[in-house]
Order: structure tokens, then C-alpha cells, then sequence
């Protein structure tokens, strides 16, 4: 059975608080501004990781720095706070990621939770489990390739 994400935060925040790091983004991503009802497969290179539908504002996001350069949606609000504009190209607008996570290996079996948006997300042995650091108040799955694609251990 799918956990709600109440119930994957109330099972993975321990296992995050008591065994994570912080990472911080340092990949670039091309993003745009969704009219609304545009649909959104996330695929990383292991398969399909969630979906979306994009409500009017939100941001579609690309990866460009991962072989999968997966698209996800994020709305404006953690957008601009977790993304600042770098530059135009012939494709549209890249910006440079400002974001940092809370996160560990999920080293459980696979299973499925429902994620901040809404939709099922998979979850599976090896993958990271993340929150947005310092708020955390949700939890998301990161494949593991993408993870080392994307992210650095922070240190201050």
C-alpha cells in the first residue's frame, strides 16, 4: 500500500535526521513558466520516477547536467528559492540551482509513498532520500545516479 506523504515523512525524517548530510545543488537546469495542465513524466535512468500536471505559474524544470535530464515541476514559490537566473540560450532561460537538501541512502525495499504534489513516487534500495534543508517539512525520493549527477556534500 502507498504510504501518504505524511506517513513517508513520519517514517523517513528519523532515518534522514539521524543519518543524512546536506548537499547542495550545483547542476544547471533550463526552466519556463507552465500555462497550466501541461503533464509531466519524470524519467531518471532507472525508470519512471513520478508524474505532475502543472498548474498555471509553476515552473517546469529541466536537469541539464544528468544523463536522464529529467523534468519535474516546482511552483514559484520554492522555485525562486531554490533557483537563480544565469542566462538565456537559444532554448530558453538557465538557471543556477541555490537549493540544498537534507539527505541519506534509503537502503529499504522498494516501495511507493505519495509525494508533496500530490502523485505516487517510487522509492527503492540505493536511491536517496531527501527534504529541503533547513525546512523540512516534506520528503522526496533522488535515483541514486541522478543523485551523484546533481549533488555535492556541503560544508560551510
Amino acid at each position: 500500500m502507498t504510504m501518504t506523504q505524511k506517513e513517508a515523512f513520519n517514517t523517513y525524517y528519523p532515518l534522514i535526521k539521524n543519518n543524512g548530510k546536506v548537499y547542495s545543488k550545483y547542476s544547471l537546469v533550463r526552466a519556463y513558466i507552465a500555462l497550466g495542465g501541461e503533464y509531466v513524466e519524470t524519467w531518471t535512468s532507472d525508470g519512471l520516477e513520478t508524474t505532475n500536471v502543472a498548474k498555471p505559474g509553476d515552473f517546469i524544470v529541466q536537469n541539464l547536467q544528468t544523463e536522464s535530464m529529467e523534468k519535474y515541476i516546482i511552483c514559484p514559490e520554492m522555485f525562486h528559492k531554490r533557483y537563480k537566473f544565469f542566462y538565456y540560450d537559444k532554448n530558453g532561460a538557465i538557471y543556477i540551482p541555490l537549493g540544498k537538501v537534507f539527505a541519506c541512502e534509503y537502503t529499504g525495499e522498494s516501495t511507493t509513498f505519495i509525494a508533496n504534489w500530490g502523485r505516487e513516487m517510487v522509492l527503492k534500495p540505493g536511491d536517496y532520500i531527501a527534504c529541503p534543508f533547513p525546512e523540512s517539512r516534506e520528503v522526496y525520493r533522488i535515483a541514486s545516479k541522478e543523485f551523484f549527477e546533481t549533488y555535492n556534500f556541503y560544508s560551510e
